[in-house]
């Protein structure tokens, strides 16, 4: 009877190894898969796998001993390639729960940002609004109604600047570009450095009328700013964009006067 039990126990100890690791592989296939070191990844662990068989199928000891320390590599590799994505894991999981009904917003920042990172690398400007409580109705009577998923390649089209919608700004409602080639009001506040263009007066001047957080990329300069609350942070890193809009947009009771504080930091 004892032996029974204990065979029991293992078996339900195997079994739940075997589906923690099933649930864990099939968990980073699904957020791996697709980015620019996948590929990379599946050639590293094929070219492994044929080592392993011809090491194991010739006797080669030298090459076995070697493949012993595959690991070890395998997770240095895994460091370096996937290296924004991992950055980006973090920020979602120190930001929320992974599974919070946030995780599309957070989805969203990280389109945005790479659609930032395209527009830097092509030399183009541009001017993005996350709308929270507050709506700003007449950008929705001078802009382009759109009601489409956010995705880098579409910022990036939409900001080019031989496209109609160039002009103006995007407004993000959700997951959703709401509209494109809207006209957000000037600020009125004096005493603005002369070198801030109409992008960035329009920032701020909706971050005065709303509680919007607007990204400003320089197209003269590719330097990125963030207005909020009717201040401008500038310059500043995708990664310290990527911290700033987690912090606005997924933590909804953070006290607002923190961002001020920071600039003022």
């Amino acid at each position: 009877m004892n032996f029974t039990l204990h065979f029991l126990a293992d078996i339900g100890r195997d079994l739940i190894e075997i589906l923690i690791l099933t649930v864990g592989i099939y968990w980073l296939w699904k957020l791996f898969r697709g980015t620019r070191g996948a590929r990379v990844l599946a050639g590293f662990g094929f070219l492994l796998a044929v080592l392993s068989l011809v090491s194991y199928a010739l006797n080669l000891t030298v090459i076995a001993k070697l493949l012993s320390f595959s690991p070890l590599f395998l997770l240095a590799f895994l460091v370096i390639i996937f290296q924004p994505e991992i950055r980006r894991i973090f920020a979602e999981v120190g930001s929320r729960p992974l599974f919070s009904p946030h995780r599309h917003q957070a989805e969203v920042i990280e389109a945005v940002i790479n659609g930032l990172e395209q527009l830097q690398l092509a030399g183009h400007g541009a001017l993005i609004a996350f709308e929270r409580e507050i709506t700003y109705d007449p950008a929705r009577e001078t802009g382009t109604m759109l009601d489409a998923q956010v995705s880098d390649d579409l910022l990036a089209t939409i900001f080019f600047p031989k496209t109609p919608l160039h002009d103006g700004g995007v407004i993000i409602v959700q997951d959703r570009i709401a509209l494109a080639a809207g006209i957000f009001p000037l600020t009125q506040s004096e005493g603005l450095q002369r070198t801030l263009g109409l992008r960035h007066r329009a920032a701020l001047g909706l971050s005065e009328e709303t509680d919007a957080a607007i990204v400003v990329l320089s197209e003269e300069t590719g330097i990125i700013s963030l207005a909020y609350n009717g201040e401008l942070r500038r310059p500043l890193t995708t990664d310290e964009l990527r911290t700033q809009l987690i912090g606005i947009l997924l933590n909804r009771n953070t006290d607002e006067k923190s961002f001020a504080e920071q600039l003022a930091g």
